[in-house]
């Protein structure tokens, strides 16, 4: 299962304070075929979800749950958000 840092949650749910709709996070999609990137937009019945404080900040597809089996993401030393 993909591994979300506390400073990445802090991160995603800091962005989204803005946002009275709470059917919106941060999810995981393709960029292309060897990239992914964060887009803002409705979460999904079938997608993990991460939450903090009792918000959901974060969806990843199943389709890409097996790709993100062993990664992390976390706060990079620039202050962006890093999925190593």
């Amino acid at each position: 299962m993909l591994s979300v840092t506390t400073p990445a949650l802090e991160q995603l749910h800091s962005s989204l304070l803005s946002s009275d709709d709470e059917s919106k996070c941060f999810r995981i999609v393709p960029k292309d075929e060897s990239t992914l990137t964060l887009k803002y937009m409705e979460f999904e019945d079938s997608d993990t979800t991460y939450e903090m404080k009792g918000r959901t900040v974060l969806a990843l597809p199943e389709v890409l749950v097996p790709y993100c089996e062993d990664k992390n993401l976390d706060v990079g030393n620039d202050g962006g958000l890093e999925l190593a």
